[in-house]
């Protein structure tokens, strides 16, 4: 279980907190399990081999290229913070804002440290190549997903949860692939029932909602999670990612996280929870936001910690994928 040596008070803010290295913390928070990252972003300023597509970061493309030339994401890097954090291993998310749909850079990496880097791969969801991409990245990159995000066309409707992407659905149903969802904007709560809906006609795929899907940061008796939100709890194949960016918009509308994280948790259960750092994404002192995440499980029993921080994730997301169901 988490070992409290207390830990820098939570009255310190984000932003303060962003500027703080792990030797100004006198006191750590150290759990006795390795943890797993299922939200890690790798990125190189190698642009001779792996050019930028960077035309999608909420920061600008410019912003973007001159933090990935000046910071690159390397496992160089990342694993540095693993190592400190105690991190075992963790998903490679590829980066949008870098590379878009252009993973060469993450399988490559991932081939060199299948130990540690379990790929999560971006593809158009409804294009016409992707079923068979996702097959060919099973079995020769050994993907354990791909990730969809994106917004809502003027219909409210996401493409990768629409007819169009039923060939990548069926393709990760029958590979027994994990499926990463981070829908932004829209109706959030129609969008949690059509997740729901895909759930049952995808048994086979393991949907897992970046950010517990964006519930509202609030302080409420369901911590800002809708009707439709609760009601996923009954589907089994569905896991729920408690992330930095997450911890970070609680933090900026003021929203304790220990509450928060036992409700959710209350809702859907450790086994279907999941921790990701957002390395590579949200800005700050990455010792300091894992500190974050530890703190607000740290009056959970301890085999919930190990399910949330470990366990969970190294049964969801394996390399290759699972499988036709048995």
């Amino acid at each position: 279980m988490l070992r409290r040596r207390t830990f820098l008070g939570s009255a310190l803010g984000a932003a303060a907190l962003s500027t703080v290295p792990r030797a100004a913390f006198g006191h750590v928070i150290t759990p006795s399990f390795k943890l797993y990252d299922t939200h890690a972003h790798f990125y190189t300023n190698d642009v001779d081999s792996y050019p930028f597509k960077a035309t999608r970061s909420r920061y600008g493309p410019e912003i973007m290229v001159a933090k990935a030339m000046r910071f690159p994401q390397t496992p160089k890097e990342v694993f540095a913070f693993w190592d400190e954090c105690g991190i075992a291993k963790g998903c490679g998310v590829q980066y949008n804002s870098t590379y878009q749909t252009d993973n060469r850079y993450l399988l490559d990496i991932s081939r060199a440290h299948p130990d540690r880097i379990v790929p999560i791969v971006i593809l158009d969801p409804v294009g016409a190549e992707t079923p068979a991409a996702l097959a060919k990245m099973a079995t020769e990159n050994k993907i354990a997903g791909v990730r969809f995000t994106g917004t809502p066309d003027k219909q409210g409707t996401y493409d990768f949860l629409s007819d169009a992407a039923r060939g990548a659905w069926d393709a990760c149903n029958r590979l027994g692939l994990v499926i990463v969802l981070m829908p932004i904007g829209g109706n959030m709560p129609a969008t949690m029932k059509t997740v729901a809906q895909f759930a049952v006609q995808y048994p086979n795929v393991n949907i897992v909602l970046d950010h517990i899907g964006f519930p509202r940061p609030e302080v409420s008796p369901t911590h800002g999670l809708s009707p439709e939100h609760v009601a996923l709890a009954k589907h089994k194949n569905i896991y729920y990612k408690y992330t930095t960016l997450l911890i970070e918009q609680l933090h900026a509308a003021k929203v304790p996280l220990q509450p928060f994280l036992e409700h959710m948790v209350k809702t859907f259960n450790a086994n279907q929870m999941v921790w990701g750092s957002d390395v590579g994404n949200t800005p700050g002192s990455m010792f300091g936001w894992v500190q974050y995440a530890l703190e607000s499980a740290a009056n959970l029993p301890e085999a919930q910690q190990k399910a949330m921080f470990f366990d969970t994730a190294d049964r969801v997301f394996v390399p290759g994928g699972r499988g036709p169901r048995a």
